[in-house]
């Protein structure tokens, strides 16, 4: 009888994997479903409700500047990864000054150009990101899908960003003049590649229910919600596209990672990833004091949502105030010139970005990083 169940239980593997991250409530409201925030911020902008001016200062003060507050709530404000990680930290300060030298050496163009690629890549990479995790946490990690996704990823969500500049004149406006006679040509190219992907990958999740191999569903519904919504943006006619886009593009993208850096940051304060127990961390059991005289002021960042949020809303004034209102000054002059005192300031203040950017890209490592992966609850 038991080799008989042994043989049944064999023979029926699960059809579909559904682990979440945080949970299936959490992931879904914020992880996915926080998508619906750039659909609506589209509809309303296209349809004349919601003016280009506060959309973007709106969004850039109250919602997308505390998201660059949050990796600084868990790096320079943390005691330990300023010990940890102090090479990394004020090594990455040097990004303040990249811009300004870049516009006194005459040119401000190519920094403003390679500025606006750096943060669409960041875009994509935080959508693979979250794949990764979701492809980790449903032991999703056959040679053959990683290559497939990543790939995927790449072609999907680049073709419409080159395809939007081919075809948006404001856009091109941004080009270094040597790059033009090429931007149709990488559309069409990407454009293809997709398309073959596209079907290859669709062949291997056939592929996969077919041989019984399980079938990870949140990866499917975080890709369903990422790639259609970049295509429609990038791809919809609107007036000031530049501008506006970056506002519909990264809304979603900020309410992904408040959650997540709320998700992470509850190590803090020792509170369980799903309930509010003190947890016990490392070896010991450790009070508030012992949180705050271990993390410094990460811990009173992270001890209430209230505080995080003040906290973030107060970094915004200073960091995207003065950033939208040399960006208004521009939009004042009708043809988007700006004069080099406004460049030089503009420039400097893409170093905040930056840093949230390169940070980004080294803080998340749960392979190599154990207390990320512990924090997030990975295993």
């Amino acid at each position: 009888m038991a080799t008989s169940v042994d043989v049944i239980e064999r023979a029926e593997p699960r059809a579909v994997s559904v682990r979440w991250i945080i949970s299936a409530r959490d992931d879904l409201v914020w992880l996915i479903g926080s998508v619906a925030s750039s659909y609506l911020l589209l509809v309303l902008y296209v349809k004349g409700v919601l003016p280009l001016v506060p959309m973007v200062a709106l969004w850039a003060i109250l919602i997308d500047a505390p998201h660059v507050f949050g990796t600084f709530s868990r790096t320079y404000f943390d005691r330990t990864e300023r010990q940890n990680r102090a090479r990394l930290l004020w090594g990455s300060l040097l990004f303040f000054a990249v811009g300004p030298l870049m516009v006194y050496a005459g040119a401000g163009l190519i920094f403003f150009f390679l500025a606006a690629l750096w943060a669409y890549y960041h875009l994509v990479k935080q959508h693979y990101g979250f794949m990764v995790l979701y492809k980790k946490k449903n032991n999703d990690l056959a040679p053959v899908d990683n290559a497939l996704d990543r790939l995927l990823l790449l072609f999907a969500f680049n073709y419409p960003f080159v395809a939007f500049i081919a075809r948006d004149p404001e856009a091109m406006k941004r080009v270094p003049a040597a790059l033009h006679s090429g931007v149709n040509g990488l559309a069409m190219v990407l454009l293809a590649g997709t398309i073959v992907l596209a079907i290859a990958w669709l062949g291997r999740q056939v592929q996969r229910a077919v041989t019984g191999e399980a079938l990870n569903v949140p990866k499917y519904l975080l890709l369903a919600a990422a790639i259609p919504m970049h295509w429609i943006v990038l791809l919809t006619p609107m007036p000031h596209k530049p501008i506006a886009i970056v506002a519909i593009l990264t809304i979603y993208h900020n309410l992904q990672y408040h959650r997540l850096i709320w998700f992470h940051n509850k190590k803090y304060s020792g509170t369980a990833a799903r309930g509010s127990r003190p947890t016990v961390r490392e070896g010991s059991s450790l009070n508030t004091k012992d949180f705050r005289q271990k993390y410094g002021a990460a811990e009173l960042i992270s001890r209430r949502l209230l505080y995080y949020i003040a906290f973030g809303i107060l970094f915004g004034l200073i960091y995207q105030g003065p950033r939208q209102f040399l960006g208004y000054i521009s939009l004042k002059n009708g043809d988007g010139a700006q004069s080099f005192a406004t460049q030089l300031g503009i420039s400097f203040l893409w170093g905040y970005a930056f840093i949230h950017y390169y940070l980004d890209s080294k803080i998340w490592r749960v392979r190599r990083d154990p207390s990320v992966g512990k924090a997030l609850n990975m295993a």
